[in-house]
């Protein structure tokens, strides 16, 4: 622009050999190989995320492109001739980056990459056929090109802006692609994270069963919407007893033992809920109440009593059962209170043991 337009019309512009002429075409060499370096810093980035320290030769890229432009513009004061010089450098970076691009393994081959690297290729395609219609004006002896020159000579400026706007949409389609992964990555990440406080507000972290309010919005209940099925209640009956006596921290262990000796006699299907407390409720998908609750019965009767190691003492497990059945889903809130009133008149018919009688024979309360 400062050569052909703003000082056209000074008596110097007309001598190529002038120092601010050749200054102007030294500015326009060296910023066309600064934006061939970007552009390859760029891919290398893009690639590998590399390009300095790591390809801390770049640096000697830059220095020899300050040296061939000096050079170019001192040998020659054809602008056409720099032209040429430059041309060379223009098809080996564009067609390393646009190649490198296309055969981009398919995991991270996208339509941005293949317009981007199409865009990069044609290009360097565009400048092979420069090189050819500049070849007779950089060595005149060959006469070879001038048909060439005749067709691009004026037209080139608007072919090279019509590659730059596509190959600018090109990148800008990699960013867009880049930004989406990352919105979806943060997508992914947070349904993870949803996924994951959704499952511990359904889920009683002590025992890791289930809890009340998962059991009221039917988490855990979809085999049991579609058949008939037993309710199995459960009241611990010395767990007052043994948070009284030892402390919450062992009344915490008899509740996490009891829920493990549960989970040993269950189904896949069945599911195990921790109403609150010591009250528990298992729901079994295709069972019948008698016998499910004589399972649990003969379950909880053969369990090993927890041993106390700290204090010397075996807990046996005592529970109070009742259990119901249902034949739909309709019936289920029926069948946990038929299953508690069940289990409570099993508790009242049973007298609560003394502690002595709980603990294993020969062993005494420790004082309090």
């Amino acid at each position: 622009v400062i050569r052909f337009e703003v000082l056209a019309d000074l008596p110097s512009a007309r001598d190529e050999h002038s120092w601010w002429v050749r200054v102007c075409y030294f500015v326009y060499q060296f910023g066309k190989f600064a934006f061939l370096l970007f552009v390859l810093k760029g891919i290398l980035l893009y690639l590998k995320g590399t390009a300095d320290p790591p390809l801390g030769h770049l640096r000697w890229l830059w220095l020899l492109a300050l040296v061939f432009s000096v050079i170019s513009v001192v040998i020659s004061a054809d602008q056409r001739v720099v032209l040429f010089w430059q041309g060379s450098f223009n098809v080996v970076v564009y067609l390393w980056c646009g190649v490198t691009l296309l055969w981009l393994p398919g995991s991270r081959r996208s339509l941005g990459t293949r317009v981007t690297g199409l865009c990069l290729t044609a290009t360097a395609l565009l400048w092979i056929s420069y090189e050819i219609a500049l070849l007779h004006i950089a060595f005149p002896r060959i006469d070879f090109g001038t048909s060439l020159w005749t067709i691009l000579s004026g037209r080139n400026t608007y072919l090279d802006l019509i590659m730059d706007m596509l190959l600018a949409f090109g990148m800008v389609l990699v960013l867009f692609e880049d930004a989406r992964r990352e919105i979806d990555t943060a997508h992914s990440e947070l349904r993870i994270a949803h996924e994951q406080l959704l499952r511990e507000s359904f889920t009683d972290s002590l025992t890791g069963a289930y809890n009340r309010r998962a059991f009221n919005e039917g988490t855990g209940l979809e085999e049991a919407r579609s058949s008939f099925g037993a309710l199995v209640a459960f009241d611990m009956d010395n767990l007052k007893t043994i948070n009284d006596h030892y402390g919450h921290k062992y009344g915490d262990a008899l509740l996490q033992y009891f829920t493990t000796v549960l989970r040993g006699g269950l189904r896949p299907s069945d599911k195990l809920y921790r109403l609150g407390g010591d009250e528990f409720l298992v729901v079994m998908p295709r069972a019948v109440a008698e016998v499910a609750e004589q399972r649990m019965r003969t379950l909880i009767a053969a369990a090993a009593p927890l041993k106390l190691e700290a204090l010397d003492v075996e807990i046996p497990l005592n529970a109070s059962i009742g259990s119901a059945g249902f034949r739909n889903m309709e019936e289920l809130e029926t069948a946990m209170h038929e299953a508690d009133r069940a289990m409570y008149a099993s508790k009242r018919a049973r007298k609560t043991a003394p502690l002595s009688e709980m603990l294993a024979d020969g062993d005494a309360l420790p004082d309090t």
